[in-house]
This record gives C-alpha cells, structure tokens and sequence, in this order.
C-alpha cells in the first residue's frame, strides 16, 4: 500500500465567506415564504459578523497591534481604521448609518434577553391574527430590509477597500487552497 503525506495551503477570507452565506440566506428568505423570516434574521446577522470579520481582517493586515486591539467594538475598530487609513465614516448617512441598524439587529438578537412587552397600536380595523409576533424589530424584517444590509455592508467594505494602500482587487473572493503530495 502506499503511503502519501499531503500538504495543504491557502488562504481563507472569513468575511467574504460569511458575506456569502448571508446573501444566500437572504435569497432563500425571498424563494421560500415558509421559515422566510428566520431566514432574514440569520442573514441581518451574518452581515454584521461579515462586516466586523472585515475590519479584522484589515486591522491584521495595517496595523501591527491590531492584536491588542482586536477584542473592542465594531465601532471602535472602524474608528481606529478611519483615522488610519484616512477615510471618512458619517454614521448619519448610508451605508454607515445602516451599519450601525445592523449592529443594533444584531446586539438584540447575540445578547438577548428576555422581554415583557407592552405595545398599543391604535388603528380602524382587526389587526392580523399573528400581529402580536410582529412587535419586535427582528420580527419585522423585510427582504427589501435586509437587501439594503446587503448592499450597505458591500458598500462600507468596498469604502474601506479603497482608502487602503494596497487595495484587495479580488474583495469578494473566498481565497486560494492548494496542495502538494508527496510519495
């Protein structure tokens, strides 16, 4: 029998894989009503993972302490690579405005806590019979919602891409693997 030693290499773009796995969330919310908006609120939280795994991902790469760094805020981080890199980030207009929705989204949803409600809505007809599962902002998600994190998280990535010195001409790329075995 023979005996093979393969070596593996590569390089693994963890934000373009998560950016990925929202969009087909985000697509499989839009196919398929059933489970539609447990779809839409997996993606609104994996584009917020997709945008913090890209400063990450460029804190690694421009800043030498960015390991002594790495466990602050999102907002942190992008304000230490704003001052950096030099770009500017205006969190009252898209898509840095809608950045900070996604985050609040996913705060909610990552450090959940238990909620007693209490809401009155005043209106001149019945409200829908499963209105009452609707009050929360991650139960009212819309495709057309989650769509703008999709291009809002694209657009601060792409933002941020090109105030780098060396930009990333291959952004939405997952990375390369390879190997080489040997007898």
């Amino acid at each position: 029998m023979t005996h093979l030693k393969t070596e593996y290499h590569g390089h693994s773009k963890t934000y373009a894989v998560l950016f990925h796995i929202a969009g087909h969330l985000l697509d499989m919310a839009k196919k398929y009503e059933k489970g539609s908006l447990l779809n839409l609120q997996a993606a609104t939280v994996f584009f917020a993972f997709t945008f913090e795994a890209y400063l990450n991902h460029v804190g690694e790469e421009e800043l030498a302490f960015w390991s002594e760094i790495d466990h602050i805020s999102y907002t942190a981080k992008l304000k230490v690579l704003s001052k950096h890199l030099g770009f500017p980030v205006d969190k009252s207009m898209r898509p840095f405005q809608t950045i900070g929705e996604l985050f609040t989204l996913r705060n909610t949803l990552a450090h959940g806590r238990t909620q007693n409600l209490t809401k009155t809505i005043e209106t001149n007809i019945e409200p829908p019979i499963n209105a009452a599962w609707h009050l929360l902002l991650y139960e009212q998600l819309t495709p057309e919602a989650v769509r703008r994190y999709y291009e809002d998280v694209k657009n601060a990535i792409a933002s941020i891409n090109e105030n780098r010195p060396k930009k990333d001409e291959m952004l939405w790329k997952q990375g390369m693997r390879g190997y080489n075995t040997i007898d």
